[in-house]
Order: C-alpha cells, then sequence, then structure tokens
C-alpha cells in the first residue's frame, strides 16, 4: 500500500477553529479551512487559509504533500510572507491516523520581515469516529529560540 492511500481520509475540505499563543504576540482564536486534494498522482496539494472574528483574512498557505517510496512523507509549504518551508513527516498510530511533520529547511524572500521562524514541528491528528482534523504546531524563532507551542485547531471534515 503506497503512504498516499494510507492518508486517503485527508482529501476533501475541513472547516473549523483554532487558536494561537506565542510570548511575542498577544493570545488569538481564528476560523479555518484546509483543503487537501490530487490528481492522481503521488501527491496532496494543500491548501490552507484563516480569517479572525470579523471575517478578515488572517494566514494562508498552500503546497504539496508527497509520498516517495521510502515511507516518508514529504512536504513542501509556501507562505505569502515570503517564506518556503520544506518539512520530512511520517506516519503513525494504528490506523495511520498521526502525521508528525519536521522542519528540514526553511528559505525566505529578502523582504520577509522578522523574527524569523528557525523550526516548526507540526502534527495532524484524524479521529475516524467523529471525521474531525485536529491540530498542533510548535515553533522556534530568531527572537523566542526554543520550540514552542504556536497552534492548535480541530476541524470538521465537510
Amino acid at each position: 500500500m503506497s503512504n498516499i492511500s494510507k492518508v486517503s481520509y485527508l482529501l476533501g475540505k475541513f472547516k473549523g477553529s483554532g487558536k494561537g499563543e506565542y510570548p511575542t504576540i498577544s493570545p488569538f482564536t481564528y476560523t479555518e479551512e484546509i483543503e487537501f486534494s490530487t490528481n492522481g498522482k503521488p501527491f496532496i496539494f494543500y491548501q490552507q487559509k484563516t480569517w479572525n472574528a470579523n471575517g478578515q483574512p488572517l494566514h494562508s498557505e498552500s503546497g504539496y504533500m508527497r509520498f516517495p517510496p521510502n515511507g516518508k512523507i514529504e512536504w513542501v509549504n509556501s507562505e505569502p510572507t515570503g517564506i518556503t518551508e520544506i518539512y520530512d513527516g511520517e506516519i503513525s498510530g494504528e490506523n495511520n491516523e498521526i502525521l508528525t511533520f519536521k522542519l528540514t529547511n526553511i528559505q525566505r524572500t529578502p523582504t520577509a520581515k522578522p523574527p524569523h521562524t528557525t523550526d516548526v514541528l507540526r502534527k495532524f491528528t484524524f479521529d475516524q469516529n467523529t471525521n474531525t482534523l485536529s491540530y498542533t504546531m510548535d515553533m522556534a524563532t530568531t527572537k523566542t529560540t526554543d520550540l514552542t507551542h504556536h497552534l492548535s485547531a480541530s476541524l470538521q471534515k465537510q
């Protein structure tokens, strides 16, 4: 079984809410939509958007999850803030319901503003009973050098 078939539960659209915090910012909440799609090739297109309570756009990102024959997942992710991230990932759990991604490379445009991200750990967990995708994101920056909790969300499959 290829890794992409192990995570076919991702395909589709998820909507829900999340909360963010970090030592250098005030806590906040957001509404989120993530869509995972494929054209039959061994990768999944990922597109994410968030909004504040007034419906104004916040963060967005998009990229590709690749499924090489080595059993890992590679994730190439781009942000409109001038950042591109590359992650190495693993599939785990009794039903392949946990995806863990560790940042391996990050590139910035010359105008990407500081503080700069230096490390990221993302963990997605899918609950097959409730069709819910939850995630956490820990981040380190040039200002907060240890991996520190930043985001968590729970999204319902539509």
